[in-house]
């Protein structure tokens, strides 16, 4: 959507559209996926009981600044390849850092309604691909088919996030510890 966005805004105003601006898509969708990721990173580490309202405002609490930030600095960047005297490179960093800006409002927007309604689905118990309704046997809380099929995988029931992910745990526990020693 926001290479459309960008490439039809500029198509329109009359910017010329050269060869090298077709890797853009590429460029735009690693960012945008990368925003992502962020954000569904911060939405599993919210309290599965909580309202969606809340979950939401926690998710865009912990990610819309590093968002924000990391949007920032690619749009500059590419804005400020304007100023070269290649006209090649001045139509492809028009067009990319147009598009960047689009992926950045389209990820605030858009996926925080679709992260919406992935938690309406997850708070009415519903499966993860039919969303059809999965019966509540089991604890009163939540079912053993609720973890499996509704929330994506199994949460952890003292701080009621979803489970971290075997890769969290690799970066957190063995990553991270590793940098940070002297040699």
């Amino acid at each position: 959507m926001a290479v459309l966005s960008s490439f039809g805004l500029l198509l329109y105003a009359g910017v010329p559209f050269v060869m090298t601006v077709a890797t853009a898509p590429f460029l735009i969708l690693g960012i945008g996926v990368d925003d992502m990721f962020i954000m569904i990173s911060c939405w599993q580490q919210t309290n599965v009981h909580d309202k969606v309202e809340d979950r939401l405002a926690g998710t865009y609490k912990e990610a819309a600044v590093s968002i924000t930030i990391t949007t920032l600095t690619d749009f500059l960047a590419f804005y400020i390849g304007l100023m070269t005297p290649f006209r090649s490179v001045q139509s492809f960093c028009l067009y990319t850092g147009t598009a960047v800006l689009f992926c950045y409002i389209y990820n605030i927007t858009f996926f925080g309604a679709f992260l919406a309604l992935n938690g309406r689905r997850e708070e009415s118990n519903r499966h993860w691909l039919t969303c059809m309704k999965i019966p509540n046997e089991g604890p009163p809380e939540r079912s053993k088919g609720y973890s499996i099929c509704c929330v994506g995988g199994a949460y952890d029931e003292k701080t009621n996030a979803e489970e971290a992910q075997p890769i969290n745990y690799f970066f957190k526990s063995y990553y991270g510890p590793f940098l940070t020693k002297r040699p």
